[in-house]
């Protein structure tokens, strides 16, 4: 298998404006020129990686007429990147960690459910469920019949009875 891959060109490897200009067979050395003129070189035996910088701006070969002191074409100043800037991955993850969470309590709290406290006429009372009462303990207690609790109380699951609520006798 190749050791071949596509980021094995110059283009790829080198930054922006940098040329290799020459190999030194007997030091292992590549020789580089940045956009400015300036002549740098590898440490012996890599191609690429850290790069050192050998003298000044150097005019190219053949090229008489080129002025050292102004680089042929400028080099973009680097714009200045904020702390935000750098941590926008970070913020993103957070956000999507937090509408999760966000999410899990909402579908956690939607099963319980605020009843409105029930309001009884005038001719009944309410009465305070306990623990361990059951439709048929409470009618039993105050002495009525099953069907007329269930009555007054229109909606009332005995199944599901909650301590603190509120039915009407």
């Amino acid at each position: 298998m190749s050791r071949w891959s596509q980021y094995d060109t110059d283009e790829e490897r080198l930054p922006e404006g940098m040329q290799r200009i020459g190999y030194d067979a007997d030091t292992q050395t590549y020789t580089f020129r940045d956009a400015d003129g300036s002549i740098w070189e590898s440490a012996p035996g890599n191609r690429y990686g850290g790069l050192h910088r050998v003298d000044g701006t150097h005019s190219p070969y053949g090229d008489d007429t080129h002025d050292t002191t102004n680089p042929p074409y400028p080099r973009p100043a680097e714009p200045h990147r904020s702390w935000r800037h750098e941590m926008m991955p970070l913020l993103n993850w957070f956000l999507l960690v937090g509408l999760f969470l966000l999410f899990i309590f909402w579908f956690i709290g939607r099963g319980t459910k605020q009843v409105a406290p029930r309001t009884c006429h005038d001719h009944s009372s309410a009465y305070k469920i306990k623990p361990g009462d059951t439709c048929w303990a409470i009618a039993e207690e105050h002495g009525i019949p099953l069907n007329s609790l269930m009555d007054e109380n229109k909606g009332l699951n005995c199944d599901k009875l909650v301590v603190g609520d509120t039915v009407c006798i």
